[in-house]
């Protein structure tokens, strides 16, 4: 048995033991901070009422523990008016309220369900998420505003006209003069609508007038450095701002900002640098020890107000300098400067006839960095009339990925989406140095072109590396991977069964063992790699188990696209993060099919979102959405494949011999698959030929969010109407392929 296998054993009899010898006074000595996680379970009414009926204890003490709530507003008054008073009943100390909207609510069903809302007097945090077309009635957006005892507000996605923002301002501001004396006020604010939309010069006036405000983000649209200037008049307590779409072609004039005396936090997405002197000291004339945030469409300009003022932004902590065209390496340079940055963003492309090498390691002085984001982007040749890789060399080697390690302890979030040259064959293997990381993301960029532009993007001759690819049915292949490390350019070649492909010659894509990631990772993006997981010997877990936990063990979000996989590797994955696995993408993963996705979901009860891309890929079919749907009392055949140990060995009675804890999931008991997932996304051949299959679709109750790859024709003839997909899941916003006009009566 594994060190990881004991622990999870070990803290299951405690809890086991705990229960059992507990009375029914002992609920309420239980933490706030567990209860509160239970009830994040707790999605709709009818769970809620259930959780009630255990014991009047049990119904106390769940009460107390939970303070926030998620859910999605019916477009029937009477059923939302049920939900609402259970949610008064049932948690009384109810505090903070996400509403999801979809585009089916009419304006007079939204205004009369947000009057409702109203009846919730203790909340305090409100947030409405409006779904894709789904406008913000100004009647509505007047009510929002004027809610009592709220503190903090969001409007996030939807549309937000000018009549709409003006009546929500207008509310805002007006509960603001009458809280001021006696009340605490609204202190946060956050408009962020879809792209068309935002707070422009005119509705400036009115907010500035929100006097109680402390934290105040919004999109712009239109703003220029006039609307600026009236926002700074008002706005006394404010401690941050954040404005994003800034789109001005001729900069601002952020010298007015300077009269926001308390300003500690400013956070300013433009398209291009400021202008002129008086606007560039302005922003290093906020005081050290505040925080600065800049991001930049167009970094032109950007490159020349780092370079003259870097010295002077000592407090700049979070810069992003978009797509930035490099004409040496003055850009590292530059940034380097900025010793105070947290987050740094680095998109970067040139289109210039010799290779412009940018090294890493030049960023190294940046010791306080916690993330960091480089992408290299594809750029236009005029002379070849072609887009193509960009000339510019970013190598990743072990040793300066080990050197960053060392320097950069402060590092959590790391991404990296450079071409299949930038990578040494060697340099993934030191990963697990960054022993702090809790994101990372590996991406392999595919560019046009990339045979013809190698010798102009490359950093000196290489030898590329081919593999030669036949075609086979997709049932397994033989991953070279300590091969490739051992000899990197050479020229030897693997079979390698990748579904009915032509037979070519390719350049296979580096190799990432996930053995050598750090522990404690949360979140894990991998495009295009050769993936594999060496599992440690046996006999290193027969000695003490080691507080190290195993890679994977912690994570919380796997996105894996166009990356080569053997059969046994993702359920080997799905074993190891089983406990706390929230949100899993898989697209264009070769070496997936229904065998290997009904294994995996299976030791994935936690999941909440699940994202299935697989066109051109016959293997994968909706027989696994089919396994979510279908109560199991055995997890030990599951289409086939059997029950595996992490070491992929297919011994069924070793693993349950040796893990005593995976015989729970084998009593005979009815229970459904993935009860908490909301989030739906399926992309499949026969989903998009034939449409979507109902019985596999109408048991998954908890859904909130559906996207099926099938227009919504096929889905009629399939179906017999729309409407029957939406009375089977009415909480659920359907989408698909649409071939006309998306009918908010239907869907």
């Amino acid at each position: 048995m594994s060190s990881e296998e004991e622990r999870g054993l070990a803290l299951r009899n405690n809890w086991m033991d705990a229960l059992s010898g507990a009375s029914s006074e002992d609920w309420s000595a239980l933490p706030p901070e567990l209860l509160e996680m239970i009830g994040s379970n707790l999605t709709e009414g009818a769970h809620m009422q259930n959780a009630a009926m255990v014991c009047k204890s049990w119904n106390a003490s769940i009460a107390t523990g939970l303070t926030s709530m998620e859910v999605d507003m019916h477009s029937d008054p009477g059923m939302w008016r049920s939900k609402i008073v259970k949610l008064q009943s049932l948690i009384r100390h109810l505090r903070c309220v996400v509403i999801h909207v979809n585009a089916a609510i009419t304006d007079d069903m939204l205004f009369q369900n947000i009057a409702l809302v109203q009846q919730l007097k203790g909340v305090s945090e409100l947030k409405l998420h409006l779904r894709e077309g789904c406008d913000l009635p100004p009647a509505a957006a007047a009510a929002i505003g004027a809610m009592p005892h709220l503190t903090s507000l969001s409007v996030i996605g939807g549309n937000l006209k000018p009549d709409a923002a003006a009546s929500l301002l207008s509310s805002v501001a007006a509960s603001s003069a009458c809280d001021v004396v006696g009340g605490l006020g609204l202190r946060s604010l956050t408009l962020l609508p879809a792209v068309p939309y935002g707070l422009g010069d005119a509705e400036m006036a009115v907010l500035s007038a929100c006097s109680s405000l402390e934290v105040l983000e919004f999109r712009a649209y239109r703003l220029t450095s006039a609307g600026l200037a009236t926002l700074s008049l008002g706005l006394p307590r404010l401690t941050r701002l954040a404005i994003t779409s800034l789109d001005s072609d001729s900069g601002y004039e952020l010298a007015c900002l300077e009269r926001l005396a308390q300003l500690a936090e400013l956070d300013l997405a433009l398209d291009n640098a400021p202008i002129g002197a008086a606007s560039r000291r302005a922003l290093c004339a906020v005081k050290p020890g505040r925080s600065l945030s800049l991001s930049f469409r167009w970094t032109d300009k950007a490159q020349g107000l780092l370079t003259e003022y870097g010295n002077r932004l000592a407090n700049l902590t979070h810069l992003d300098v978009g797509a930035c065209r490099v004409g040496s390496e003055s850009l590292f340079e530059a940034v380097a400067q900025l010793t105070g940055l947290r987050e740094l963003r680095m998109a970067v492309y040139s289109n210039a006839d010799h290779c412009i090498p940018c090294h890493l390691s030049r960023l190294s002085a940046l010791a306080a960095l916690q993330r960091f984001q480089l992408e290299k982007r594809r750029a236009y040749f005029p002379e070849a009339r072609r887009f193509g890789e960009s000339s510019i060399a970013v190598p990743v080697t072990a040793e300066g990925l080990r050197s960053l390690a060392g320097r950069w302890s402060r590092l959590r979030s790391l991404r990296l989406a450079l071409s299949r040259k930038d990578y040494s064959p060697e340099a993934l293997s030191v990963l697990s140095n960054f022993t702090g990381l809790r994101d990372l993301g590996i991406l392999v960029e595919r560019y046009p072109g990339s045979s013809s532009t190698s010798s102009s993007s490359s950093s000196g001759p290489q030898q590329q590396q081919q593999e030669g690819v036949q075609e086979g049915s997709g049932g397994s292949f033989t991953h070279p991977a300590h091969a490739s490390i051992a000899s990197s350019s050479s020229g030897s070649s693997c079979n390698v069964g990748l579904g009915r492909l032509h037979r070519r010659t390719v350049e296979l894509p580096p190799v990432l063992d996930l053995a050598w990631l750090p522990p404690g990772l949360q979140s894990l993006e991998l495009n295009n790699l050769l993936l594999d997981l060496d599992e440690p010997a046996a006999s290193l877990t027969v000695a003490a188990p080691s507080l190290q936990p195993l890679p994977l063990s912690h994570l919380t979000n796997l996105d894996i696209e166009a990356c080569v996989v053997r059969q046994l590797l993702l359920p080997q994955v799905a074993r190891r993060c089983a406990a706390s696995l929230r949100s899993l993408r898989l697209a264009g993963v070769v070496g997936l099919c229904d065998a290997v996705l009904s294994e995996c979901l299976t030791a994935l009860p936690m999941l909440r979102s699940l994202t299935v891309s697989a066109p051109g890929n016959r293997a994968v079919s909706q027989a696994s959405l089919a396994a979510l749907s279908a109560s199991h009392t055995s997890r030990e055949v599951v289409k086939g494949i059997p029950v595996t140990d992490d070491d992929g060995s297919g011994s069924t009675t070793a693993a349950a011999a040796a893990t005593p804890w995976r015989r729970f999931p084998q009593q005979h008991h009815q229970r459904p698959l993935l009860p908490l997932l909301r989030h739906l996304t399926w992309e499949s051949e026969d989903l998009t030929a034939r449409g979507p299959d109902l019985s596999t679709l109408a048991p998954l109750t908890a859904l909130r969010h559906l996207y099926l790859s099938c227009t919504d024709k096929t889905a009629e003839r399939a179906l017999g109407s729309l409407r029957v997909l939406q009375e089977a899941l009415p909480y659920c916003h359907v989408d698909m392929v649409w071939t006309t006009a998306r009918p908010g009566d239907v869907l």
